[in-house]
């Protein structure tokens, strides 16, 4: 918090991860109020955050939670309770994530099988092209080879029709 400024906003770490910006009349007594040390920002953090270390939402440098002075680690210990509800949550997101990485692996073991596919058919058409050209320039080749002897069968019957008129009868 800015002690110029007692209503400036600060950020505040919301459950989740994400933060949120709040006024100082918002802030809980009990939060810790630090500026990150790379931009100045005033942040703000439950407690239960003191010595962990967190990203600036400004800068989204690494920044250490500061320890009140007077205060150790252990003041901010959660109660059995509350260690309890995190161990559930915990929990319930590690067999979330593990219920998507197994529906993630079955996407990308479909989609290799496609690819394998995409590819054999891709071989196969290639193949196919090469044939086809092969086949074309064989066409080619008997076509050009006709146009040959039509112009040569052609220059033979222009040669006969120019025959000299003692040879005609």
């Amino acid at each position: 918090m800015n002690d110029e400024n007692p209503e400036s906003p600060v950020d505040a770490p919301v459950p989740g991860g994400s933060s949120q910006e709040l006024d100082a009349s918002e802030i809980p007594e009990t939060d810790i109020v630090f500026e990150c040390p790379h931009c100045g920002k005033s942040l703000s953090i439950d407690q239960r955050g003191a010595g962990l270390v967190i990203r600036c939402t400004q800068c989204a440098e690494l920044v250490s939670v500061p320890i009140p002075d007077g205060m150790e680690l252990d003041d901010f210990d959660a109660t059995p309770e509350e260690l309890s509800a995190q161990l559930l949550h915990t929990r319930q997101t590690l067999a979330k994530a593990q219920a998507r990485i197994e529906k993630l692996e079955g996407e990308i073991a479909a989609l290799r099988a496609y690819r394998d596919d995409v590819q054999a058919s891709l071989r196969a058409n290639v193949d196919t092209v090469h044939r086809l050209e092969d086949a074309f320039n064989v066409g080619f080749a008997a076509l050009e080879d006709a146009h040959k002897k039509f112009r040569e069968a052609g220059e033979l019957a222009n040669e006969a029709i120019d025959l000299p008129d003692d040879e005609e009868e």
